[in-house]
């Protein structure tokens, strides 16, 4: 098993005005096992720059078998 996509990085965001500053400074850092992340936030699901944003009601979906590709 390669070190790649054993880290998948979550950001939660409450309000819909918001930046994912620290979600893209994480993944540049650790682009080598950090597989793409994921926003919990109030809005509708939406994918955009290798990030999947979800609305907060989904989160019980996340389970380890989501995040199997």
């Amino acid at each position: 098993m390669t070190s790649r996509h054993n880290v998948i990085p979550i950001e939660v965001k409450s309000s819909k005005d918001y930046t994912t500053f620290s979600l893209d400074r994480f993944k540049s850092k650790y682009a080598s096992i950090a597989a793409d992340g994921y926003v919990l936030h109030p809005g509708d699901v939406k994918q955009a720059r290798g990030i999947t944003y979800l609305p907060l009601y989904m989160t019980p979906l996340l389970t380890t078998e989501a995040f199997r590709r």
